[in-house]
């Protein structure tokens, strides 16, 4: 009952494909990653940009306020001798030589733009002397702005040291000049301390001149114009790498795509049973890596294919001539066709022996079908720690019998004691007996059996001999093929599922002509080290 529900499944169970899965073409992927990593340059490159240009303007506009700065010495001393040439000091006055001096000074220096003003720091109110609309009307707007921005954050309180402001979303740089003359005793020459420093040792105590200041600014905005068409300049050149990225992601997977779509026809094709090579060029190293994988996936498919049509044709055959026999006897003795009791009894032992025969065949096509299961991963052959010595009583006691019957001998020679190995003794008792079987329809007195350790003491040996005419040339190379016979051979699956079981224990089977005559068979079990090991090798299968 609780098979039923399994078969049902796999009766039912179809192929289906997963519809709702989002499926992007490999070209998106290569190319969304090259959009990525080129927006992500492009922006490190402009954030290093910006800080490095940030940084430059502010140096530059500050040697070129120095520069500016520096000139203003010679404006100096001209006001100086345009004011000390006349006692009166009134505003009207110094305002007037101020204006002068500026208008026809040919000393300031063109690294900055100046605006000269008059400030009432109670009122609050300012008057911008230089540069005026006579001059230039843009020039003196432009100033204007600049002088109302410094008064309005009272930047002429900090006086030769460079500050910003901002405006209108144009950074300027500027430093704040004030006007003072100071008087010497023992000359009537008057100077202006334009950097307020004072260290001129001929100079004496400074006489203000009122609010009068200079304001020597450098306006940064053809500098930040420049940083925006840098700006604009990589976005542009992003764009372009867009583009021919979204061309090289094309070319670069056009390949890939068509070595793919061909490695999936051909996997369409293998599934239907079409077992022929892929030919041509694949451009992927790995892709052409799995074509040659999937060619060999296809050899192996169509070696396996063939072998389980000869098998299942074989089989049949195999089938067939014992249950022709059952079914002719048992006709025979339900027709009456053997009057006399003798052959009466001779058919019903003819039935027996087929039938025995037919039990036989089932068991091992059953037992090598569960070796082919478990090699494919569909199931898995239960295993124990193993006593060889039990182990080779036990297939003396099953074998004992058939020698007895056959009047011959069998000698036993065990010299492994306190050995195990991790196996299933059912099937490794079945793999000894098919060998035991053969051995003795052949031999001619008697079948010797060994038991040992190899020399390097990791694989227990058995050792299964006879004395009979050996193994024929053109056998030995198909003796353990599925359904290769012998010439009084049975069925032909003895010896292959000897050699699958053998395998499922990770050990070999060798077969070989002795030196003095007969045939030899060797199975090799790797043996378990230490019987500690049994403990964590059953937890683990538990697990």
């Amino acid at each position: 009952m609780t098979d039923k529900p399994d078969q049902t499944r796999l009766k039912t169970k179809k192929y289906i494909r997963n519809k709702s899965a989002i499926r992007i073409p490999i070209s998106l992927h290569f190319y969304a990653v090259e959009i990525v990593v080129i927006i992500l340059v492009v922006f490190i490159i402009n954030i290093y940009i910006q800080s490095i240009v940030k940084n430059y303007i502010a140096k530059e506009c500050n040697d070129r306020i120095d520069i500016a700065c520096k000139s203003t010495q010679n404006f100096a001393t001209a006001f100086q001798q345009q004011i000390g040439a006349s006692n009166e000091r009134s505003d009207e006055n110094i305002s007037y030589y101020l204006y002068n001096t500026i208008a026809s000074s040919a000393d300031l220096s063109n690294q900055a733009s100046i605006a000269l003003y008059h400030l009432n720091e109670e009122t609050g109110e300012y008057i911008v002397l230089w540069p005026t609309a006579q001059y230039s009307y843009s020039y003196a707007n432009s100033a204007k702005k600049v002088v109302g921005s410094v008064i309005e954050q009272k930047g002429y309180e900090d006086l030769n040291v460079t500050q910003t402001l901002d405006l209108e979303g144009i950074p300027i740089y500027y430093r704040t000049l004030r006007f003072m003359t100071v008087s010497n005793v023992s000359e009537a020459e008057n100077l202006v301390d334009i950097d307020n420093t004072n260290t001129t040792a001929n100079y004496n105590t400074p006489i203000d001149l009122g609010n009068y200041y200079l304001c020597v600014y450098v306006n940064s905005s053809s500098y930040y114009s420049f940083m925006a068409a840098m700006t604009l300049a990589l976005v542009q050149a992003a764009l372009l790498a867009i583009v021919i990225a979204g061309i090289l992601s094309i070319m670069m997977t056009y390949p890939i795509i068509f070595s793919s779509q061909k490695l999936s026809r051909f996997a369409k094709r293998v599934a239907k049973g079409d077992f022929k090579p892929l030919k041509g060029h694949i451009v992927s190293k790995e892709l052409s890596e799995l074509g040659d994988v999937m060619n060999q996936m296809a050899y192996k498919l169509e070696e396996s294919d063939i072998e389980q049509k000869t098998f299942f044709q074989n089989a049949s055959h195999e089938l067939r001539t014992p249950l022709m026999s059952i079914q002719g006897y048992a006709e025979g003795l339900k027709f009456g066709v053997f009057e006399s009791d003798e052959d009466r009894e001779n058919a019903i032992d003819v039935i027996i022996d087929e039938t025995g025969r037919l039990s036989g065949l089932v068991e091992n096509l059953l037992s090598i079908s569960k070796m082919d299961m478990s090699r494919s991963g569909n199931y898995e052959v239960k295993k124990q720690n193993v006593d060889v010595s039990k182990l080779c009583e036990t297939i003396i006691d099953r074998v004992r019998g058939n020698f007895i019957h056959e009047d011959k001998t069998i000698i036993n020679e065990i010299k492994v004691r306190n050995k195990y190995i991790y196996a299933n003794e059912n099937d490794l008792i079945r793999c000894l007996e098919n060998i035991f079987s053969n051995c003795l329809r052949y031999c001619e007195k008697a079948v010797s059996f060994k038991c040992n350790v190899d020399d390097v003491g990791s694989n227990i040996v058995f050792e299964i001999s006879d004395d009979g005419p050996g193994i024929s040339p053109e056998v030995v190379d198909h003796l353990f093929e599925r359904f290769s016979k012998g010439a009084d051979g049975k069925h032909g699956i003895g010896l292959a599922l000897a050699k699958a079981i053998a395998e499922e224990h990770n050990g070999t089977v060798k077969a070989y002509n002795k030196p003095d005559g007969g045939a030899c068979f060797d199975v090799i079990i790797p043996v378990v080290r230490h019987r500690d090991q049994l403990t964590k090798i059953n937890n683990d299968s538990t697990n």
